[in-house]
């Protein structure tokens, strides 16, 4: 449904929970109504104003995704780039590219640029360094062998194992996808607080306003590369990192941009790349 092996954990009992990296980039559709763009309205070299600020201490500090395995470690800017597009592209944060580079405040790149994406394996940024494990050993009765010590174990999220997508909400089809116009999710119209409910089992990836292009988005990642979008929201109901089931509300119908009624963009993505959301709803 909307820049890994599900056979990674994304959340353990033991350790601070991570987010996988994801595999996709938004792009919000044109149309008929005016155009939705997808990154936030800056240009290469030009101040990126956002109403979500982002601070860092003098040493750049960011709570980073972890990247993808198909992440590339450093990225050149090209012509018409922007932060929020790189990000999206490899399914990253741009506040994280901006901390991992040392960006001003406005995230200003240029083209030739040379942008870190990911920290090497072994060596995050500013991560503080683990307590040593202390190792005790049990007197054995019999003879003068230590035990091993136990490890811990981590579990995997439980996720529902149906293969049915939900209608996000209870409205009427507004526009449907089509790949030739651009048009990569679909748009549904519902009176303005209407639950949203995801559509299926996973975990939220992102919640927030800080493109305002999308208004209040959620994505949630599912167990099967999949990933659903939830843009132009009236109110959130759920947080990152949280495991969600089919049709549990994540927030309610708000405005889109353009459109003079209140209306949701839907989207769902395979690998990264979009696909007709309604080949899969139930």
């Amino acid at each position: 449904m909307l820049p890994l092996s599900f056979n990674t954990p994304i959340f353990n009992t033991n350790t601070q929970p991570k987010l996988l990296a994801l595999i996709f980039g938004l792009i919000l559709t044109a149309c008929s109504a005016p155009k939705i763009d997808v990154n936030p309205q800056y240009k290469t070299n030009q101040p990126y104003k956002t109403n979500r600020p982002y601070k860092t201490n003098n040493h750049h500090t960011v709570n980073t995704r972890p990247a993808s395995p198909n992440t590339p470690n450093y990225y050149i800017v090209q012509r018409g780039d922007t932060l929020s597009k790189i990000a999206m592209r490899y399914g990253l944060d741009y506040r994280q590219i901006g901390a991992l580079n040392r960006l001003d405040s406005n995230y200003t790149i240029k083209v030739g640029q040379r942008l870190l994406l990911s920290t090497p394996i072994g060596a995050p940024m500013n991560a503080p360094k683990p307590p040593k494990r202390q190792i005790t050993y049990d007197r054995p009765t019999t003879h003068n062998s230590p035990v091993a010590p136990t490890m811990p174990t981590y579990t995997q999220p439980t996720y529902a194992t149906s293969n049915k997508w939900l209608m996000p909400v209870n409205g009427r089809l507004l526009r449907g996808y089509d790949k030739n116009s651009g048009m990569r999710g679909v748009w549904y119209t519902a009176k303005h607080g209407t639950p949203v409910v995801a559509s299926k089992e996973g975990a939220v990836v992102y919640v927030g306003s800080g493109l305002p292009e999308y208004g209040n988005l959620i994505m949630i990642k599912h167990s099967d590369d999949y990933i659903s979008a939830y843009a132009h929201l009236g109110n959130f109901s759920v947080k990152e990192k949280q495991v969600v089931q089919a049709g549990q509300q994540i927030g309610t119908v708000g405005h889109m941009p353009g459109i003079n009624q209140p209306a949701i963009e839907f989207q769902i993505r395979y690998g990264g790349l979009p696909i007709n959301p309604i080949n899969l709803l139930q």
